[in-house]
């Protein structure tokens, strides 16, 4: 029986994923929140799951995430931030946590089989797959989501450091909007804008499942193989604010302060 770790399981990607492995008999899923309440408040249909093991914590609190990665086929790190804003370090606090919990592993026992990870980032880091976007399109962005992209960047780089002894695949779409599973491929070439959060979550669970070296230390994109999917109608107001984050920082924070923003 496969069982996976959702590190992030109350962002869309997270409830994608629990949505998309819990619908097997066959799979475990043992998921990492912040809170157990807001997950069961989201997902109320998994109250007494017995597939389904909820670990509640703090993201540096190693042991926790130790316990939730142990034991486990593949651990799919999906946390991060939605919102550009000044010293993000969410994805970092993940990759740091992660190899923490590894290290922690070993020491207990040094034969210990460590699971595949697959971190979730963006195609817009990864400038192969994003050859193809007109220079104008990747810089605004890029900029629009600076901070986002950084934490991204600085989780990319600190877990690549661990390339020895680590199995690590970075999955990175292109932009995400909540829509029906329409079908997806993954692709080594190009990302594709927009995709659902459910096809990328069937996505990463093709990446998990796939040869142990196929992907490893990869960046991969998964993208859709039917048109007709949703356009995210949001971005516009999205790039918006994280310009303003970017360049006048002072004046994002005083707009969210007022709820301007």
């Amino acid at each position: 029986m496969p069982t996976y770790a959702v590190l992030g399981a109350t962002g869309a990607t997270g409830q994608a994923l629990l949505q998309i492995l819990l619908q097997s008999p066959k799979s475990t899923v043992n998921a990492y929140v912040r809170s157990k309440a807001r997950l069961l408040k989201l997902s109320p249909q998994y109250t007494g799951n017995d597939n389904l093991h909820v670990f509640e914590g703090a993201l540096t609190d190693v042991a926790i995430i130790a316990g939730c990665i142990s034991n486990v086929t593949a651990v799919l790190c999906v946390l991060g931030a939605n919102e550009n804003a000044p010293g993000l370090h969410v994805a970092q606090d993940a990759a740091h946590s992660i190899v923490a919990a590894c290290c922690h592993l070993k020491t207990q026992d040094p034969a210990v089989n460590l699971p595949k990870i697959l971190f979730l980032t963006s195609a817009t880091i990864n400038p192969h797959l994003c050859r193809d976007l007109p220079a104008p399109a990747h810089w605004l962005l890029k900029t629009s989501f600076s901070y986002i992209y950084e934490d991204l960047a600085y989780a990319e780089a600190y877990l690549e450091l661990h390339k020895g002894w680590l199995n690590v695949t970075f999955i990175q779409p292109g932009g995400l909007v909540q829509d029906t599973q329409r079908g997806h491929a993954i692709s080594l070439e190009r990302q594709q804008t927009f995709l659902s959060y459910l096809d990328l979550a069937a996505g990463m669970i093709e990446a998990a499942n796939a040869g142990e070296d196929l992907y490893k230390w990869k960046g991969v994109s998964v993208i859709p193989t039917s048109k007709g999917t949703k356009i995210e109608y949001r971005v516009p107001w999205l790039m918006f604010k994280g310009l303003l984050a970017h360049y006048l920082p002072l004046v994002f924070w005083t707009g969210k302060s007022l709820r301007l923003i």
